[in-house]
This record gives structure tokens, C-alpha cells and sequence, in this order.
């Protein structure tokens, strides 16, 4: 071992055991002040079926936003990807709300959820332009929805196997058309 390396003081135990808890207390704290400051989402994006008094089943494209934190936030806009080199990127224009959807930009605070639905018989949604744009399997694969929120964060998820077998369906019937 060289004698330089011999030579240097390298402390106590102790010395070294307080500079690990220092550096472990600093890390914890950063992260939990971190956290404090985002809010926490729980998202689903399937096909739903309404059912209630003197109303026939009405088959949605559904899209559920849950706050499950403390901190209130609001829905700022809803996005689609789809393409795996090539990207192609959309919006969900939502405008007055519907008895299937909420309108954007409502305080969502704990536990509060808004409830964005599309009729699937539509040939309007954003569902039949979806299967009228998807040119192959790996559009379909690569296909997601994001929940963007006014405080910048936003929350991506993949849509349930029902909502990609409607898209593929639609996909189908404009090859046949074709």
C-alpha cells in the first residue's frame, strides 16, 4: 500500500457513521419535500356501460380521473400518442359539459373524481377517428392517454383491452371500406 494512503487520518467510526446519517436525513427530506408538492392521481380510460332509471345501457368511451391526495388540482387537458418512431399527438376537445362529461378545469380535491364519457356509437369521438387514423397494429400497441393538470404534471396510461379491441374494430371496418 503506498505510505501517502497509510498516512491520511481517516477518522472514527463514528465521524463516518454521522456522515452517512447526515447525508441519508438530508436525501429523506428532499424527497418528502418533493412529494409534499405533487398531486396524486388515479386514472382509467376502458369502455363502460351506463345503466339507470328509464334510461337504455349506453356503451361510453370512458375516462375517470380519481384525486386520491390531499392536494386539489384540476384537469387542464386530455392527450393522445400514438406511433412508436414516428409520433402523432392529438387533443380530446371537450367543450360545455354533458350528462357523460365533465367539463376541464374543475377543482378536483381529495378523493373527487371527474368522468369524462364518449358515445361509442359515435362515428364523431375521438375513438372513430383513432380507428380512422391508426394505420397498423403498432399504432394500436403504442396508443396512450394523458391527463394533463394545471400544475404542470401530467399522468400517462394505457387504455383497457376493451377500448384498443373497439379501435382495432373500427380500424377493420376502414380497411374493408377501403
Amino acid at each position: 500500500m503506498p505510505e501517502w494512503l497509510t498516512a491520511l487520518n481517516w477518522g472514527s467510526l463514528a465521524d463516518w457513521a454521522s456522515a452517512g446519517g447526515s447525508v441519508f436525513a438530508a436525501v429523506v427530506a428532499l424527497t418528502l419535500a418533493r412529494d409534499a408538492g405533487r398531486v396524486k392521481i388515479q386514472a382509467i380510460c376502458g369502455v363502460r356501460t351506463m345503466v339507470g332509471t328509464g334510461m337504455n345501457p349506453t356503451t361510453l368511451a370512458s375516462i375517470m380521473v380519481t384525486n386520491i391526495g390531499e392536494r386539489p388540482f384540476k384537469i387542464s387537458a386530455i392527450a393522445l400518442t400514438h406511433g412508436l418512431i414516428k409520433k402523432s399527438h392529438g387533443i380530446i376537445k371537450i367543450g360545455s359539459p354533458t350528462e357523460f362529461c365533465d367539463q376541464l378545469l374543475r377543482v378536483l380535491n381529495d378523493g373527487e373524481q371527474s368522468h369524462f364519457g364518449f358515445l361509442l356509437d359515435s362515428d364523431s369521438n375521438w375513438v372513430a377517428h383513432q380507428g380512422r387514423d391508426f394505420k397498423n397494429w403498432i399504432d394500436l400497441m403504442t396508443f396512450r392517454v394523458t391527463i394533463h393538470c394545471t400544475n404542470g404534471q401530467s399522468l400517462k396510461l394505457k387504455p383497457e383491452k376493451q377500448l384498443l379491441d373497439e379501435i382495432a374494430k373500427r380500424m377493420k371496418a376502414k380497411k374493408i371500406a377501403q
